[in-house]
């Protein structure tokens, strides 16, 4: 069994490894590489853990962590295919899933192009973009309990919703995934999707994507914000995006305190205005 504890004489940074780049540091940080390691791990921890994918989407108090902290390492990265279906390991970036359906002319995901997480991080959340949900090609999902018990589960026996699923309370291990013939299009589509997401969101400094939900499908939570008057708005070293109102930034050195400021703010001039509460999507660590 491999695993590999870094204690709190490591001082793990955790903002360094989000991509909104704040957070204090890990008291306890294991990286487990196989599942054996994790299944010990899970046993000796309970429930008492955060789970660390790619960092997207969370927000970190400045502060010691005293939760334990697991990452998912090495074994549990990689796509391979099998009697028509892709295994696909939950570590994996779907980066690396989307360059290997255009090298194989796989279609089926490409709208969600561009966004920096991990495949089961991506499950757990009902990650979606341009109207692609990442269960949309999903056949079934490999996941250990809290209990450190493996349990296979086909897609109809999850329960998902916009930005929800019945995953969050089990860790992902692998996901298999069945596409379609790409008939020569897929590298064509990812590169329109790629470009809009560009075009359309904010990259100029470190964020944590979309911060709040869409109150319905008819309503955008950054227009709401924007129609709050919120656009370029700044708080310490931290800045609401002028070009999507949804996305704060860190223009460096930013603090927790500061994002959670204008966060709460954005939340109350939104109910004053419209009387619609918006829920965070992002998940906090604190």
């Amino acid at each position: 069994m491999r695993l590999k504890k870094i204690g709190v004489k490591e001082n793990i940074n955790l903002g360094a490894l989000t991509s909104l780049k704040i957070g204090g540091k890990a008291r306890y940080f294991y990286l487990a590489e196989n599942i054996e390691a994790l299944r010990n791990l899970l046993q000796k921890l309970k429930d008492y853990f955060y789970l660390l994918g790619n960092g997207s989407n969370l927000l970190i108090k400045d502060k010691v962590i005293r939760n334990p902290v697991i990452r998912l390492g090495q074994g549990f990265k990689g796509v391979t295919s099998a009697c028509g279906l892709l295994e696909v390991g939950s570590s994996t970036l779907l980066s690396f899933l989307i360059q290997y359906c255009v090298q194989n002319d796989l279609a089926g995901l490409e709208g969600l192009a561009g966004m920096p997480a991990t495949i089961g991080g991506m499950l757990a959340s009902n990650a979606s973009s341009f109207g692609v949900s990442i269960f949309d090609c999903l056949e079934e999902v490999e996941c250990v309990d809290a209990r450190g018990d493996i349990l296979r589960i086909k897609k109809n026996e999850i329960n998902y919703s916009y930005r929800c699923s019945s995953l969050k309370d089990k860790i992902v291990l692998k996901a298999y995934f069945r596409f379609l013939p790409g008939r020569g299009k897929v590298r064509k589509n990812v590169q329109k999707i790629t470009e809009d997401r560009w075009r359309l969101q904010d990259f100029s400094f470190p964020s944590c994507g979309s911060v709040f939900k869409n109150p319905s499908e008819f309503v955008a939570a950054g227009k709401l914000i924007e129609e709050a008057g919120f656009k370029g708005k700044e708080k310490g070293r931290i800045r609401v995006s002028e070009k999507h109102a949804n996305f704060i930034l860190n223009l460096g050195g930013g603090k927790y305190k500061d994002a959670d400021y204008l966060i709460k703010k954005m939340k109350d001039s939104v109910y004053k205005r419209e009387r619609i509460i918006l829920e965070e999507e992002i998940e906090r660590w604190t």
